[in-house]
């Protein structure tokens, strides 16, 4: 693994432990420790990576000139 892929993997983790505590800070407190259960770790994961997907596919899909200049740099390397 390289220093890129592990950079992504830790700020996926970070990203899903704050959105899995958010989450369940929302929970009513009496149902607080069987939603730990059911929403996981993994479950925040999931949920990041397909926004950070969603977000991928927009990039993709919006047209080159309308992209500012610093993503054009980095896309073409």
């Amino acid at each position: 693994m390289d220093y890129t892929e592990m950079h992504f993997a830790f700020e996926v983790y970070e990203k899903a432990l704050a959105k899995r505590s958010r989450h369940l800070f929302k929970t009513p407190e009496p149902l607080r420790d069987a939603e730990e259960k059911v929403y996981t770790l993994e479950v925040a994961v999931n949920e990041v990576l397909a926004d950070t997907r969603k977000v991928a596919m927009m990039i993709r899909s919006s047209p080159q000139k309308s992209l500012p200049s610093y993503v054009h740099s980095v896309a073409s390397k």
